[in-house]
């Protein structure tokens, strides 16, 4: 049974917390479900961007920070890495919020000794960028879908209908989405392998992926919009993905 596992890391990324698209209530339910010695906070965990424009942060989303800061206080080592979305606390790496430090990026030592770079992804925009219409694309689109998708929904909950998450489906379809994530992760790939970096662990694309990749290995942790997942380091240094879904934690397929 995985609830009882105690996992060596867990990374968390694109909570969008401060946003009604933002899974707050799923995230709570995972936490406590899950004990893990550490947590990386891989990016877009507030939506300091997003609150600029409409200033919403409901009480499941205080819980969430919270609870973070109760797991680090009672001996989780829990570490935030800001995101684009929440790049203003950039300004304060190397400080403390609540009690969790704040770093530009992280470097994990894997059981077997392998180094892998814990980063939000931003910083490879403008790689991928170059030479194409692609990263305008695909930003425009995402956060487009991902408002279409929060009123579907509000529309669903009316109908009693399931969550069902259309952004999803139409990312799926969109042929400029799948090659835009397609060259993101094999950019990334190739940036760890550029710094002498075994992997990556990395958020942004609201992706879910574990691959490897010319011998790199590539991990994304998804989203806690539309996928509700983490990703998860066994004791013994094996990673899958887990994704909270029907009110359990379930590995991914």
């Amino acid at each position: 049974n995985h609830m009882a596992l105690n996992y060596r890391s867990i990374w968390i990324s694109d909570v969008h917390l401060g946003t009604r698209s933002s899974r707050a209530d799923n995230l709570l339910d995972f936490l406590n479900e899950v004990s893990t010695d550490k947590i990386y906070l891989v990016g877009d965990i507030v939506d300091l961007e997003s609150m600029k424009v409409r200033p919403i942060f409901p009480e499941q989303h205080i819980r969430v920070v919270m609870e973070l800061a109760r797991l680090q206080r009672e001996g989780t080592e829990v570490v935030f890495i800001p995101g684009n979305h929440d790049y203003q606390f950039r300004h304060v790496a190397g400080r403390e919020i609540m009690g969790i430090p704040i770093e530009l990026e992280a470097i994990h030592r894997t059981p077997s000794g392998q180094n892998l770079l814990v980063t939000h992804g931003d910083v490879l925009d403008g790689r991928i960028r170059r030479g194409t219409g692609l990263e305008k694309f695909g930003a425009a689109a995402y956060v487009c879908l991902r408002e279409i998708d929060v009123v579907i929904n509000r529309m669903r909950r009316g109908l009693g209908a399931d969550y069902f998450s259309l952004s999803a489906s139409i990312k799926s379809r969109l042929a400029g989405a799948n090659e835009y994530i397609r060259r993101f992760e094999s950019i990334a790939a190739g940036y760890a392998a550029e710094r002498g970096f075994d992997g990556i662990v990395c958020g942004h694309i609201h992706r879910p992926c574990v691959r490897m990749i010319d011998n790199i290995l590539y991990a994304n942790d998804g989203d806690w919009v539309e996928h509700s997942t983490a990703l998860a380091e066994l004791q013994s240094g094996a990673l899958e993905l887990l994704e909270w879904q029907s009110e359990k934690v379930r590995v991914a397929a």
